[in-house]
């Protein structure tokens, strides 16, 4: 995820931002077919017949002392809290209203039995002091761990107060927004739960609640900081509040609107979110405990059949994991020798190699500590020999090798907020069922509304997603048990534990999101064997009753009543049983290697980030073990990006924009909307934003490795993105003589960036789903270098300029066979093992067939998606040419994109990158491990998007097809599982 400035001022902010199948085929077909079998009848049976028609409705029935909230009945619980007098009252005298006080307590407990009851003690560590001796872990500390604790030496730490957020006055201050909210019966939840949360507005209504929240929100950041420190955070609230109360200051009001808006969408979202879930659970138990009645009176065999079936059904455990990449992780766990780590440290040694002659850049404040790096170099063998260092990725490349891609494909730019949703859904990014969301910046011109997503504009990703139809796990398997864990995207979950909060306070509390799942995880793993053993205590009465004679009556009637109650109290246990479904997303390893840099010690050494995200794998993986379901899960696991290492920062904005306007005596409207890296979150007001019509370019820069510039000159109007032909006929605004010139920008931009610039990209035609044009241009060895990637359907060309890059180029003055300079197709991967024999000749082989037979105006004599991956996969940038290909797809992808150069980083202060072209960090991992999981053949280039659709396919038994029902990736299900098992 976008990195974040230090752990007690993302505390501070998130507090102020207010974040605290067989087509065609009929089913009959589908479920007599061997191949999906018991898996696709049970699903169809819990689909369709069990909770497919459940509606959770709100329920008024029940007694408000049933609610307890730290061990306290809800009125208790209230009485304790430093609330205004008045605000106190009135929610004790409301707590009679059965809906105002269920929503209420359900809200809390979401926020304080749920996030709350644990320590902040950090697992890990307590881990690590158990396992090593003090003289071992002397030798890797760092700036994340010391002995000393310098963390549990502050008294606010100590008490976790202002830490973890929990404390009594931030959840007084919920209370109170709570009351202002539902202090009346209009936003009280009827009957029935609404399907989709409804956003503020601008309507009379909401713009009056806006303000009467304002002011409460106002006095609280005003008495909030009045308990900090002299320092940034405190001058900024205190900014806001003084100016914020001032009439004549609209912009600081509008900043004050802008966390009013975030808050109450916030705690109205979190509201309804708690109380569906707490509502749906309700109604799947009655739904549950109705039906299995029913059918033992319809037909006893039946409901044997289906709990038999449920006795062997089929777990999947999703992991997402920011910034895991593949490559590194074999390098570290894996015994074979990998070249990678000593390429990194070379590189990292001969830094001043990557410094650009004639640019100004600056290094990064923080020098990574490689220590550890220089260690496994020096003597691999003792790492590998240490029973806790990787234990759980060490057994994974042991056991499960084949089962994990060799290249893990990182959809471009490499940015979690672009990848995180591919991952987690299996939707690509445009079109209807799309995610939607090209980059971790984007200008919507329709709208005419920028979003950046470090900041409140975070809790407008599912309504933009949303709005695109994309379909989350969640979604599709909402008739299922399924549990989030600590992942965005999560509405139709049935447990949930909050993204955006655990970003919000897991940089600070260590563990803070891990320990809370892993704490439901375990307690429902003591619930399974039980579940397990009521079902088939049941199955066995159920048999007995069917052996009573019609002669004995009353035994009949006695049994009848007995397996009644077993039924009940099967349908009640079962929800508390292990998940069918699990999302877990852990953002640390990528969000400290930001800082700390992709191969400090901070990151790989034992008290590091990755051994910290394998002890928790092993821990959630003893779970599955302890509740008997280990053999039926299928796991799979993916990084959205890589990190690649950052030696010199840069501003393009500033080596290319600001000389341009010197050179030309102009000045350009230009408007940023986004951060540096390493810098803080932006705030944006969703009902207000700012308008970008009359802005010469827009730019926007994304974890040091992609610079986005949006430009409005197009002459078919400002909501069209320009294609290069304007780019290079562009209007200047008129000088101070009143002239207007006019330049080409892509040269302009290109070689005043020549040192520092891999390339930069922008649109040769317009651009769609089915085809598109593009153009890249960079410098090598001080000559620009032009070349075209154009694509009609699954056929994609790749040529390279044959004439002066000054002109424009009908397509017949490009040449094939010179193609591939600036993405690196002629060398070799520095990073990775030697090419093998075969593999050189398959090699040449394809760069014969994509490079030197291709046809420029017949597509079919061009290479598919497929070729271009089969070869890419052996080159220093696997799927480049297929991922530059899509990249703009997306009409909100901007004009031009600019990525930097191996070790330059554009608008960054730290020394670890993502969102750009290198191996480092556009290779992602990709793995399935578990008993179902037999694969045969190494997996070798697989997009990171097939994670979702591959245990969607495994879990329900229907078939996944690209193109259909919201699917962008394909299932490689037929590539784990044996006929065998798959048939089971």
């Amino acid at each position: 995820m976008h990195s974040i400035l230090n752990a007690r001022s993302l505390l501070r902010a998130s507090l102020l931002c207010g974040l605290l199948p067989f087509a065609g085929t009929a089913s009959s077909d589908i479920g007599s077919t061997p191949v999906v079998g018991a898996a696709y009848n049970t699903s169809k049976i819990l689909k369709e017949q069990i909770f497919g028609g459940v509606e959770a409705t709100v329920s008024t029935g029940r007694d408000v002392a049933l609610f307890t909230i730290a061990g306290m009945s809800l009125d208790a619980y209230i009485l304790t809290l430093p609330l205004e007098a008045d605000v106190k009252a009135r929610v004790i005298s409301r707590l009679s209203n059965p809906v105002y006080s269920i929503q209420l307590g359900h809200f809390l407990y979401l926020f304080y039995d749920q996030y709350g009851g644990l320590d902040g003690e950090d697992r890990f560590r307590q881990y690590l002091l158990q396992t090593y001796t003090t003289e071992q872990l002397q030798q890797w500390e760092h700036s994340l761990f010391s002995l000393a604790d310098p963390v549990a030496d502050d008294a606010e730490a100590a008490d976790g107060a202002e830490q973890s957020m929990l404390n009594s006055q931030f959840i007084a201050a919920l209370v109170t927004v709570y009351d202002v909210l539902f202090n009346n019966d209009e936003w009280l939840l009827g009957r029935k739960l609404p399907e989709q949360y409804s956003y503020l507005s601008r309507s009379p209504e909401d713009l009056a609640l806006i303000a009467k929240i304002q002011t409460i929100v106002l006095d609280v950041m005003s008495r909030y900081a009045e308990g900090l420190d002299a320092d940034e955070m405190k001058t900024a609230l205190e900014g806001i509040v003084q100016e914020g109360q001032n009439p004549g200051s609209p912009e600081v009001n509008s900043k004050a609107q802008a966390i009013t808006i975030t808050l109450i969408d916030f705690v109205r979202l979190n509201v309804l979110k708690a109380y569906r879930q707490f509502a749906r659970k309700e109604a799947r138990t009655e739904a549950f405990g109705q039906w299995m009645q029913n059918t033992f009176d319809d037909n006893p065999q039946s409901l044997i059949h289906f709990l038999e079936q449920q006795s062997s059904k089929r777990f999947a455990v999703q992991i997402t994991v920011d910034g895991l990449q593949q490559g590194l992780m074999a390098a570290l766990a894996d015994e074979q020798k990998s070249p990678l780590l000593s390429a990194v440290y070379d590189r990292a040694r001969n830094k001043e190699a990557y410094r650009p002659d004639n640019e100004t850049v600056a290094s990064p404040e923080h020098v990574p500590k490689h220590d550890f790096l220089l260690k496994l170099i020096e003597d691999k063998q003792s790492a590998m020999d240490d029973p806790a260092y990787l234990p759980f990725f060490k057994t994974l490349y042991q056991q499960s090798s084949k089962g994990i891609a060799r290249f893990g494909v990182s959809s471009t730019p490499t940015i979690s907020v672009r990848n995180l949703p591919i991952i987690k859904t299996g939707a690509t990014v445009a079109g209807n069922g799309g995610t939607g969301i090209p980059n971790f910046h984007f200008v919507d011109r329709d709208k005419d509304r920028a979003y950046y997503f470090f900041g409140n504009d975070a809790l407008q990703l599912d309504r933009l997603a949303a709005s695109r139809g994309m379909q989350t796990m969640f979604d599709r398997l909402d008739y299922l048990k399924t549990l989030n864990c600590n992942a965005q995207y999560d509405w139709n979950a049935l447990t949930a534990y909050d993204g955006l909060v655990n970003l919000g306070l897991g940089e600070a509390v260590r563990d803070f999101g891990e320990s809370r799942c892993m704490r439901e995880i375990q307690r429902r793993a003591e619930v399974e064997p039980r579940v397990q053993q009521a079902r088939q205590q049941l199955i066995e009465d159920i048999q007995a009753f069917q052996e009573i004679s019609a002669w004995s009556p009353l035994t009949r009637w006695t049994k009848k009543k007995t397996i009644e109650d077993a039924i009940q109290q099967l349908a009640a246990l079962d929800t508390q049983g292990m998940p069918d479904y699990v999302l877990v997303y852990n953002p640390w390893p990528d969000h400290f290697a930001h800082f700390k840099g992709a191969f400090s010690d901070e990151i790989i050494a034992p008290t590091g980030e990755l051994n910290r995200l394998d002890y928790w794998i092993s821990e959630l993986t003893q779970a599955y073990k302890n509740a008997g379901i280990y053999d039926n899960t299928l796991w799979g696991m993916a990084g959205d990006h890589g990190l690649a290492p950052v030696y010199f920062a840069l501003n393009p904005e500033k080596q290319a924009l600001d000389y341009l306007e010197k050179d030309y005596d102009v000045d350009l409207d230009i408007r940023k909307i986004s951060s540096d890296e390493g810098e803080g979150f932006k705030i944006t007001n969703a009902l207000n934003p700012p308008s970008f019509k009359g802005a010469d370019v827009v730019v926007a820069s994304t974890a040091g490795g992609n610079f986005m510039m949006d430009f409005f000159n197009s002459g078919r109007g400002w909501k069209v993105q320009p294609l290069y032909s304007e780019m290079i006929d562009y209007d200047l605004p008129s000088n101070k003589q009143g002239v207007v010139q006019s330049v080409d920008m892509v040269e302009e931009l290109s070689s005043r960036l020549k040192e520092s610039l891999d390339y930069l990209v922008l649109r040769e035609s317009d651009c769609s789903i089915e085809r598109c044009t593009l153009r890249l241009v960079g410098h090598r060895d001080g000559q620009r270098v032009d070349e075209i990637i154009q694509r009609e359907g699954d056929r994609v060309l790749y040529a390279q300029s044959t004439q002066d890059p000054m002109f424009i180029r009908p397509l017949n003055s490009w040449q094939v066979a010179q193609a591939g300079t600036l993405l690196e197709l002629q060398q070799a991967n520095p990073f990775a093992a030697p090419l093998t024999a075969q593999e050189s000749f398959e090699k040449e082989d394809l760069l014969q067939r994509c490079l030197q037979q291709p046809v420029l105006d017949q597509p079919d004599s061009w290479c598919s998606e497929a070729q271009w991956r089969q070869l890419t996969r052996l080159t220093p940038r696997p799927d480049s040419v297929n991922q530059l290909a899509h990249l703009y797809d997306e009409s909100r992808a901007g004009t031009i994109n600019l990525f930097p150069g191996e070790g330059i980083g554009f608008n960054t202060i730290v020394p670890g990158r993502h969102a750009g072209e290198h191996y480092l960090e556009k290779d992602a991992f990709v793995g399935f491990w578990g008993k179902p999981s037999q694969a045969v053949e190494q997996m070798e280039s697989v997009d990171n998007g097939s994670l979702a659709p591959t245990l969607y396919e495994f879990l329900t038994g229907e078939r996944v097809v690209v193109g259909e029902a919201g699917w962008g990736y394909p299932s490689l299900l037929p590539q784990l599982l044996l006929d065998e098992t798959r048939q089971q």
